[in-house]
Parts: structure tokens; C-alpha cells; sequence
């Protein structure tokens, strides 16, 4: 998809952070821009935003953690542009704690959003592109967390591990039938991700945040608009993977070295 101008993008968690990002990059190539977020003030005043330089944008509402709304959202941008040509599984929440102590509504919220978030976008607008015979793409957002695993953010790891598995085989799945698929893997952004829990669902209780870890780093971060750049070039390129912040090489490089390491031991008889 190498010429963007006059397509359409349905971008989620569109209405802050890299969201955002992703469709101010999309109004610069011409692109039109559907703005879907849980937060639906935020995702019309970034819509109102992009209309006012000249752009063509719309924004809905949408719990992505609810596959009927997200559902809703797909028929609301084919009928309101005739097709969708680039779709951004982007909204994410984020949440700290040690990973035995936290609640199974913690894991429902976490991995509602992040993983059935990409789920429920997937199967919303895969078959609609099938369907109609579409050449299009799919952007999955993981985090260099989905490489990379530690204390406290264990729980997010585990959802961006998973969005990145996915990924790789939705792939495989989908490269025979015109669509493209990549795995979008941001390092530190100056978002508000560790004030996620804003949105988290009432009735699951207050979020074990524990997040103050993240916060110096996120506000020293990319800009979010770079980040949105970095996933068109991505598109354009039909990349499978999608990294932004290449620092992160030696910490990667040394987490598979250990795999491989593990796999020639597993050569070796046991005593």
C-alpha cells in the first residue's frame, strides 16, 4: 500500500497518546480518518483538530473491550466512506503490580483491552475485507514489552506478548488474500498510558496502578506523532514488524541469545 492519499484509517485509542499519533500522521499523508475511543470528548477534539487542517476525520466511541461496539464501529466507517483501508488495533491500558497479587478483574481489564481489543477489531474488519475482495491493512499495537519482560509490568508484557504472536500468524493467514498485517512495537512515548486506569470499568473495582516505574520515561518519550510516522512507513513497506526505538536492539538481541543458548543445551543428553 504504497500510496496512502485519500485512504481511509479507523485508528483505536485515537483520542490521546499514540492514537492520536497514528491518525495526525494519517491526515498528513491525505488519508481520511476514523477516531474511535473509549474517552469520546477526546477522540472528537482530535477529530475536530484534524478538520481544521484540512482534513477529513469523524470519531465514534468505542470500548474496544466490547466486540458489539466494535462491531458498530466498522459498519459506522463503511457506511460513512464506502471502505476502510488501513486499520490501527491501537488502544491499550496499562497497569503495575506483582503478577500473584493481582486480580482476575485486573487481567479482564488488561487483557479486554489490549488483547480482545485486537481480536474484536480483526474479526469486525477482516471478513468485511474479505468479503469485498479489499486490498488492505491490518496494525496491531504490542510494545517493545511484547519482546521484553520484567517485574511489575509482567501483566502488560503478557498482553503484548500475545497481541504479538497474534500478529504473526494473522500474517501467515492473511498474506495470500491481500492484506497486510504488522505489529507495532513502540519503546518509551510520551503518552498518558500510566493514567490508564481513568477508564477502567466501575464495577471491576480500583486499578493496583503501581506505575510511577514508567512515568519518568514516558514523558521523556518519542513523540507520538514520530511513532504514527514510523507505522506508515511500516505500511507502506507491508513490515511485518514495526520498531520505533532501536535502543532496545541489545536488550532483544540478548533475550534470544539466551533461547538459542537453551535450544543448543536441549542437544545435549541429560545426566
Amino acid at each position: 500500500m504504497e500510496d496512502l492519499s485519500n485512504r481511509v484509517a479507523v485508528v483505536t485509542g485515537a483520542g490521546s497518546g499514540i492514537g492520536a499519533g497514528i491518525a495526525r500522521a494519517c491526515a498528513e499523508r491525505g488519508m481520511h480518518v476514523v477516531l474511535a475511543d473509549i474517552e469520546g470528548d477526546a477522540a472528537e477534539s482530535v477529530a475536530a483538530e484534524l478538520v481544521a487542517s484540512g482534513a477529513t476525520a469523524h470519531a465514534v466511541r468505542t470500548d474496544v473491550s466490547r466486540a458489539e461496539e466494535v462491531e458498530a464501529l466498522a459498519e459506522e466507517s463503511f457506511d460513512r466512506f464506502g471502505r476502510v483501508d488501513l486499520l490501527c488495533n491501537n488502544a491499550g491500558v496499562a497497569q503495575g503490580g506483582t503478577l500473584h497479587e493481582l486480580r482476575p478483574e485486573d487481567w479482564q481489564w488488561t487483557l479486554g483491552v489490549n488483547l480482545y481489543g485486537v481480536i474484536h477489531g480483526c474479526r469486525a474488519f477482516v471478513p468485511r475485507w474479505l468479503e469485498r475482495g479489499d486490498r488492505a491493512h491490518v496494525v496491531n499495537t504490542a510494545s517493545v514489552g511484547g519482546f521484553l519482560s520484567g517485574p511489575v509490568l509482567g501483566m502488560y508484557s503478557t498482553s503484548k506478548f500475545a497481541v504479538v504472536a497474534y500478529t504473526e500468524a494473522l500474517a501467515q493467514e492473511l498474506a495470500e488474500r491481500g492484506i497486510g498485517a504488522s505489529v507495532l512495537c513502540p519503546g518509551w512515548t510520551n503518552t498518558n498510558l500510566g493514567k490508564a486506569s481513568r477508564n477502567r470499568p466501575s464495577d471491576l473495582g480500583t486499578a493496583p496502578d503501581g506505575l510511577e516505574i514508567i512515568t519518568p520515561g514516558m514523558a521523556e518519550g518519542m513523540d507520538p506523532v514520530e511513532v504514527g510516522r514510523h507505522v506508515l512507513r511500516g505500511v507502506r513497506e507491508n513490515a511485518l514488524y514495526i520498531f520505533t526505538h532501536p535502543e532496545f536492539a541489545p536488550l532483544i538481541a540478548e533475550r534470544f541469545e539466551k533461547v538459542l543458548a537453551a535450544l543448543e543445551r536441549g542437544k545435549e543428553p541429560p545426566a
